[in-house]
């Protein structure tokens, strides 16, 4: 149960000093930074950092940075395979990148090349718009030229309604003498027409073709559309090529994209850095730095900046009864995977136990009873021991897998123990019982085992009740539960009297002692009777426990299912074919969904059944000023 000791860190050195000091604290990733602009209101001496033009170029270098990476990133051709690790650069090479320039140049060649491409696709875009226009009317062989030798004639184009077509004609052939009528196209609901008439009558006829929505098309008939669009399609094709040596250009300097990640690493750090500074206190020559730093690591940080630096001074505290301390969990090597299972909840307060030991070997119970599978714990061992091997994995992504790799363990002794592989593909005989025949065994045996889960949740509640000096409350709030629910269950199994006696003295002391925070009798006798009512959630509490039964079942009989429909396939040459695909993906996908299923279900078992007994949590992170890379690795070792 090891939440690490912190101490409070106060430093306080000369303004000249600021950034090195600093880049020391970042390089070593021991301390984890405290505001000071609260305490800074109340004082007359001490006053804050302004945002000065280092940050604000900073932001933009990082911005251009990021667009750059961003950008080579849809050019280059080499990708991060899954097992590449990531280069390491030492902290020397690393801060040389502050006076490494070249990366500008770079990005001033990706934003032009960004900005030229889209203002070709913009181009292109509306070129394809016209193409889409003109193509209605490629069959129109005229052009302006044409049209400006008529001299008597004028000339109507454009569209009206399908559906009017018939009555239209009807209406020009009745009422007017010659008249030319081109049906050009049609689209869907839409008929493109071009009319010649003597400008005599121009008016009257428009205002019939008006009668029938008629609507004037908008051309440019400098040339006849069948020619314009060829020419808008090779203004098009040029334009593609214009975009295939841009593209060239862009994958040529996409070469440089590992430089472009380290200077990414490196501003993104620098970054960090300087917005630190908007935590620091400062007077007319000095600055006040106060942090939470791990108290196995003061001395060594107190060593370091006294050895480096004059004039500094640093003073270590211990946490006052109002502060709180960010939380680092410290446990063994078996238990540290399991800490995610705690930080998903919330991490414990510092004045909380570490409840990480204790649900470790529940949750790995819970797992492997949930997954019970020889053949699935044997994959699941062999790819996450795999994963370690040879994949880079750091934080909590690395514990996530090796908490996989712990708890194959048990789905593999729990498959022994059910006689299950790969649901029933080989005959493996149960150590203990098979949950399809003796189902009610497994159940009383799964509620048996919640009743021990239950019963260590109250027993580090009593343990921090008498940490804290508070004995008494272990006995109210704890041993009256002991006493109740182990005399209600013996008397469930035929206890006699001695059951009866132990379950009256539990309800009894519940009553007394629920209701003892209350101020007014009436409200300690309510108090008692709803702390009693409790027993009710006991009971669901244990009801829950059936999950590990019904999870267990399901997937043996998902498993079974597969073999069962290979079964069914008889022999020959659909079995051989068909056999090893319906094995491999339905073993495949009830592996996965049983995981994901029992990962859920083993952490619900915790969060509300274990830590209902006795967690708070809401403890913060410890989250020190450090590097913080993406993709390379800085060797801060000197």
């Amino acid at each position: 149960m090891a939440i690490v000791k912190m101490k409070k860190m106060v430093l306080a050195a000369p303004q000249n000093e600021r950034e090195s000091i600093l880049n020391v604290l970042q390089s070593e990733g021991y301390v984890h930074l405290i505001d000071v602009k609260e305490e800074i209101s109340d004082s007359e001496y001490l006053d804050c950092f302004k945002e000065p033009k280092s940050v604000i170029d900073t932001e933009l270098d990082y911005n251009y940075i990021k667009f750059t990476y961003e950008f080579l990133k849809q050019y280059s051709v080499k990708k991060k395979g899954l097992l590449e690790k990531r280069p390491v650069v030492d902290k020397q090479e690393f801060d040389r990148l502050e006076d490494d320039m070249n990366w500008k140049d770079i990005y001033n060649q990706c934003k032009e090349i960004d900005e030229t491409t889209n203002t070709i696709k913009s181009k292109k875009v509306k070129l394809t718009t016209l193409i889409e226009q003109y193509s209605q009317w490629k069959n129109l062989d005229v052009c302006d030229n044409d049209l400006e030798m008529l001299k008597n004639v004028t000339c109507f184009i454009g569209g009206v309604s399908k559906k009017q077509e018939m009555l239209l004609y009807e209406e020009i052939n009745n009422s007017f003498g010659d008249v030319y009528i081109e049906k050009v196209s049609d689209e869907k609901q839409d008929l493109n027409l071009f009319i010649l008439c003597h400008k005599d009558i121009k008016d009257q006829l428009e205002d019939v073709l008006k009668n029938y929505g008629y609507t004037k098309a908008n051309l440019d008939l400098r040339l006849p559309p069948a020619e314009y669009i060829k020419e808008l399609s090779e203004e098009l094709e040029s334009l593609d090529n214009d975009l295939k040596e841009l593209s060239q250009k862009a994958s040529g300097i996409a070469q440089n994209i590992e430089y472009v990640q380290k200077v990414y690493d490196y501003i993104s750090n620098k970054l960090e850095k300087e917005n630190a500074v908007f935590k620091l206190g400062k007077t007319r020559k000095t600055f006040i730095l106060k942090g939470w730093i791990a108290a196995e690591n003061a001395d060594g940080i107190e060593s370091m900046l006294t050895k480096d630096f004059d004039g500094i001074y640093i003073k270590f505290e211990e946490p006052s009864e109002e502060d709180m301390p960010p939380i680092i969990l410290k446990n063994n090597a078996l238990v540290e995977p399991f800490e995610v299972i705690t930080s998903m909840y919330a991490l414990p307060l510092p004045t909380e136990v570490d409840p990480t030991p204790v649900l470790t070997p529940f949750y790995m119970i819970f797992f492997g009873m949930m997954a019970a599978d020889i053949g699935y714990g044997i994959v699941l061992l062999l790819a996450t021991a795999f994963a370690l091997k040879f994949m880079e994995l750091e934080g909590d992504a690395r514990k996530i897998i090796k908490l996989l790799l712990y708890v194959s363990f048990p789905t593999i002794f729990f498959g022994w123990v059910f006689g299950g592989f790969f649901g029933n593909a080989l005959p493996v005989k149960p150590l203990w019982v098979n949950p399809l025949d003796e189902p009610m065994t497994v159940l009383y045996s799964s509620i048996a085992l919640g009743l021990v889960h239950l019963f260590t949740g109250l027993g580090v509640k009593a343990y921090w009740f008498i940490k804290n000096g508070k004995a008494m409350d272990a006995v109210y709030d704890v041993l009256t539960w002991y006493l109740l629910l182990t005399g209600a269950i013996w008397m469930l199994l035929g206890g006699g009297n001695a059951a009866k006696i132990m379950a009256v003295a539990g309800a009894a002391g519940l009553l007394l002692t629920q209701g003892r925070a209350n101020a007014s009798l009436s409200g300690k006798i309510f108090g008692g009777i709803y702390g009693l009512y409790g027993v009710t959630g006991y009971i669901g509490d244990l009801l829950s426990y059936s999950r590990l039964l019904a999870l267990g079942l399901a997937t043996g009989l998902i498993g079974s299912s597969f073999n069962m429909l290979i079964q069914l396939l008889g022999g020959g040459i659909f079995v051989i074919v068909l056999g090893p695909i319906i094995f491999i993906a339905g073993h495949t996908f009830n592996l996965l969904i049983g995981l994901l299923g029992t990962y859920v279900h083993a952490c619900r078992l915790q969060y509300l059944e274990f830590f209902g007994k006795f967690y708070e949590g809401g403890g913060k992170a410890f989250n020190p000023l450090k590097i913080t890379t993406k993709f390379i690795k800085v060797n801060t070792e000197k």
